[in-house]
């Protein structure tokens, strides 16, 4: 199966908190700066592998004790600073979290970032999900910062929400809550085909060929994130440009779980669309058009699910990037508060 099919398949489914969070400028948080570590996580290639990989993040904490501890997972050609950087005027993903009393650890995903870069001939159909899964059992037994954490919520974006819901699928413990974002069980197909041509070999990238990627790895053509990640009129200019000067390489080989198997996850989800997504809205496709019409219509692939589902206005598939993203991140944040206290 090509890349984009892959990421179709998948999808089927930085103004930075504080200088340690990545090493540039600070923004302090209501009740004073955050407590951000960079950590790094063994993790496996395949499920019972071994711990030969490692998966690093930025582990941010409030001040007192956490509530919970939500993973967030980033989406393809993006990295953890995905969730750190500011769309709007209000503050990142990460921070609106932090402030509401919830530890988080933003991740980068295996072949991004920080993270082991894994040539292609050694991964394996489940690595991004064997690693993620690792992840999560690390904050449960305490090895991330010493913590047990007793309630874990996993939080995704495009490509990393499919990641989460498969290993919420596989392992139905692993998780007390979803949140998925840039994702839903009906795709717009039609776009897909067409995003075939935003996509080209990460060695071909004139950012990224120093890194000498094998033929494994992927990125978007450079100018091309702007037509298929933002809804223009929402975002400003200078974030899409951050954007493209800032892209990851990429590497999804992964099988994911059918949609159809969504129906064995019991824990609470929420979904978040952006009314102009490009890859996921249309015709025949996700129905975009209001918060009751994408709940219903996402209610069928989750029947025995506590689902929520909410359209954000003006918005396209990079939610935390656009300016609504200070009152989508709110949104989030009432529903964790309401379902995990």
């Amino acid at each position: 199966m090509n890349t984009t099919a892959k990421w179709r398949a998948g999808t089927a489914g930085m103004t930075v908190i504080a200088a340690l969070a990545a090493g540039t400028g600070a923004a302090a948080a209501d009740s004073g700066p955050p407590r951000c570590e960079q950590i790094s996580v063994a993790v496996p290639l395949t499920a019972g592998g071994p711990l030969d990989q490692r998966m690093a993040g930025t582990l941010c904490r409030p001040r007192g004790a956490a509530r919970a501890i939500q993973i967030l997972v980033p989406g393809g050609t993006y990295d953890r600073s995905y969730w750190l950087r500011r769309g709007g005027d209000g503050p990142s993903f990460a921070e609106t979290m932090v402030r509401g009393g919830y530890a988080v650890l933003a991740v980068d995903r295996l072949g991004s970032g920080r993270s082991t870069w894994p040539s292609g001939a050694v991964l394996r159909p489940d690595s991004h999900q064997a690693s993620l899964h690792q992840v999560v059992l690390a904050a449960r037994q305490g090895k991330l910062d010493g913590r047990r954490y007793t309630r874990v919520v996993g939080v995704g974006n495009s490509i990393g929400s499919s990641i989460i819901r498969g290993v919420q699928i596989r392992h139905p413990d692993a998780l007390d809550g979803i949140i998925l974002t840039g994702e839903s069980s009906t795709p717009n197909e039609r776009a897909f085909e067409e995003f075939a041509g935003a996509i080209h070999p990460a060695a071909q990238d004139p950012r990224l060929a120093a890194r000498r990627l094998d033929e494994a790895y992927y990125t978007t053509r450079p100018g091309t994130r702007g037509d298929w990640f933002y809804h223009r009129p929402g975002a400003r200019p200078a974030v899409i440009a951050r954007d493209e000067a800032t892209k990851e390489p990429d590497t999804f080989l992964e099988s994911l779980p059918p949609v159809s198997d969504n129906r064995l996850i019991r824990v609470p989800t929420m979904i978040m669309v952006g009314q102009h997504d490009r890859l996921l809205c249309g015709e025949g496709a996700t129905d975009c058009t209001s918060t009751a019409a994408l709940r219903a219509q996402q209610k069928r692939w989750y029947p025995d699910t506590p689902l929520e589902a909410t359209v954000i206005p003006g918005t396209g598939h990079v939610l935390t990037l656009h300016r609504t993203a200070p009152a989508s991140s709110a949104q989030a944040l009432d529903w964790v508060r309401r379902n995990l206290g």
